[in-house]
């Protein structure tokens, strides 16, 4: 479910709500920086965009899952480390804007086996050599013992974001295999689309940013006596010492976050598949 607010607006209030504009002003400089001008949009840029968004995308981003394409491949032309020789590997994939949503991919979180039915609705494979037709008893006394060993499975690889929405498979593919992706896809500068259980967390999250962001930017001045702007000094030097746990505190908002995905019905299927261990 998306919130039906404006998730950055819901931060930029609650800040205002919490943090004084002295501090804010103080902190931000908007008068050093007449191409913007406000501090709300200082905030956003400095702070939502650049610290804040990569953080929260992979912990609460979008998840999607899709169905590696072969003409997704960027066909590569490096050596096999394993077979001397081999080139051509299936290992890196160029993820076009229609199966991400046009959004960019944040992190994955997945990569599974293909899973395909055969013609005959008695066979499947799992990309194995196992059938369920015309098995001897060897043979099925050869798929239990696989079964337990992992003898002849394929290996999972481990999907790794490169820019440009590029997953890399490690380790090399050197066949196509049509493997299973679950990402998550990366928030907008407005972070849209953000579940409503985590709209209080977000807020939170704002919060604690923003005083990390002040207490770093402003502690040596305080401490040296070199900041005035409209609040006594005094008074501005205790409201910045009281920020100092801001990064501890914004740590564990983190962790609330990644927490709140767990009620949202679009993710709860995935995390709990993460929780079964795999051979």
């Amino acid at each position: 479910m998306s919130a039906p607010l404006d998730a950055v607006r819901a931060g930029l209030t609650h800040i205002h709500n919490t943090i004084p504009p002295q501090i804010l002003a103080a902190a931000f400089q908007p008068y050093n920086h007449p191409e913007i001008g406000n501090v709300d949009e200082l905030i956003k840029q400095k702070v939502f965009i650049h610290s804040m968004r990569d953080e929260l995308s992979v912990r609460g981003g979008k998840p999607i899952h899709f169905v590696v394409q072969q003409n997704w491949a960027k066909i590569t032309q490096s050596p096999s480390p394993y077979a001397l020789g081999i080139a051509g590997s299936y290992s890196v994939f160029q993820i076009p804007p229609q199966a991400r949503d046009f959004r960019d991919i944040s992190c994955v979180e997945d990569v599974a086996y293909p899973y395909t039915l055969g013609s005959n609705t008695n066979s499947c494979t799992f990309y194995n050599n196992c059938s369920s037709n015309g098995n001897t008893l060897s043979t099925l006394v050869t798929a239990a013992l696989q079964a337990q060993t992992g003898e002849g499975n394929l290996t999972v690889p481990t999907g790794i974001v490169r820019p440009n929405n590029i997953i890399q498979l490690d380790p090399p593919q050197y066949n196509f295999v049509p493997w299973k992706i679950t990402c998550r896809l990366r928030f907008d500068d407005n972070f849209s689309g953000m579940d409503i259980n985590s709209i209080e967390t977000f807020k939170k999250l704002c919060e604690y940013a923003v005083k990390r962001y002040c207490y770093i930017n402003l502690i040596f001045e305080v401490e040296t006596n070199m900041v005035q702007r409209g609040m006594e000094l005094g008074v501005m030097k205790e409201i910045i010492n009281s920020y100092a746990d801001a990064d501890e505190k914004y740590q564990e908002q983190l962790v609330a976050f990644g927490g709140a995905q767990v009620i949202d019905p679009d993710r709860l299927p995935a995390i709990l598949r993460l929780m079964v261990p795999r051979q």
